[in-house]
């Protein structure tokens, strides 16, 4: 047993706990999601005492120079000393503008951020309610102070389910970000950009094709949307106009269920989406993939595609992590 300071109360974890589970079976209201280091919900502060190898891993540069770290990757040492972070220390207020249903289980949501973030679509932010409830969700667009978000409802989610439900434009909410590397640099103009946007995550594969565009990209640029069906394809027109509008851009549609249904007439097939992508591109120095999405399509994915021969560098992931509610996990 090893006990830690947190707030100056202590805490005995038990054997290959980390400090967020110790503190989750102590009853500590600590913010979470992920519980995988990526979210960066769980950010405490380090004041005093050896802090475990890895406890900062995935932190920027400016919140490692702060002390912070994931409480979810930190392993307790005897005598470790923390601190809560205050809210206005990392989250900066915004206003919830608009809320249009895309389809039934995907709304598209409007912040207007007080203060300029200088993020890009492709990154992400974590969203914090006024009871504190957080989660995290992808950037699809930015136009000066307003950021678009790709929202998918989820079974017993508690923040999706109070965005679809109860929530309504004027909510004061506070924005902790921007977060991830998953974006377009202008050093990528001579690559073959090959995006997979799984579900929503077309959202943020689309925000990024399009930030390529805006600086100019040389090359070719192909961009794949899995969904289940039909009418969850629902930025199909708008890529279809984008790939008219610009000849080095390729959209297709994959529908991945395995009903039945008539797509005659459709640019899209029944297939899943990295599936196509590999059969339709020869692995290539040139190639930089990026996936975005839900995790396990995501993670998937970016194993497939270094088993297949993808340079690592140049696989770019952007999954959606949030907590799972079910008492019975996903298959």
């Amino acid at each position: 047993m090893t006990t830690f300071f947190l707030d100056g109360q202590a805490f005995d974890s038990d054997e290959n706990e980390s400090v967020l589970e110790t503190l989750i079976r102590s009853g500590n209201s600590l913010n979470y999601s992920c519980k995988k280091g990526t979210c960066k919900t769980c950010l405490l502060q380090h004041v005093g005492g050896e802090l475990s190898t890895g406890a900062q891993r995935g932190l920027s540069a400016r919140l490692k120079a702060n002390h912070y770290l994931c409480a979810c990757q930190c392993k307790p040492v005897e005598g470790l000393k923390l601190k809560t972070v205050l809210e206005q220390d990392l989250f900066v207020p915004a206003q919830l503008t608009e809320r249009v249903f895309m389809t039934d289980n995907v709304m598209k949501v409007l912040l207007n951020v007080s203060e300029t973030l200088n993020c890009v679509a492709g990154q992400y932010i974590n969203l914090r309610r006024y009871d504190g409830l957080t989660r995290s969700y992808a950037i699809a667009k930015v136009d000066g102070n307003v950021i678009e978000l790709h929202v998918t409802r989820k079974y017993n989610g508690q923040f999706s389910g109070w965005l679809f439900s109860t929530a309504s434009n004027g909510e004061q909410l506070l924005i902790q970000g921007p977060l991830g590397q998953c974006t377009y640099k202008a050093d990528y103009q001579q690559d073959k950009l090959i995006l997979i946007g799984h579900g929503a995550g077309i959202g943020a594969a689309l925000g990024i094709v399009e930030q390529a565009l805006a600086m100019s990209h040389q090359a070719e640029i192909y961009l794949y949307h899995g969904a289940r069906t039909l009418e969850e394809l629902y930025l199909q027109k708008r890529c279809l106009s984008l790939m008219l509008a610009h000849k080095n851009v390729h959209y297709r549609g994959c529908i991945t269920s395995t009903a039945q249904i008539d797509l005659s007439g459709m640019r899209c097939q029944q297939i899943q989406p990295f599936e196509l992508a590999a059969n339709e591109h020869p692995i290539s120095r040139s190639n930089r993939v990026f996936l975005c999405g839900e995790p396990e399509a995501v993670v998937k994915g970016q194993q497939q595609a270094f088993l297949d021969g993808f340079e690592y560098a140049k696989i770019h992931v952007l999954p959606f992590e949030y907590k799972d509610l079910r008492s019975v996990k996903r298959g």
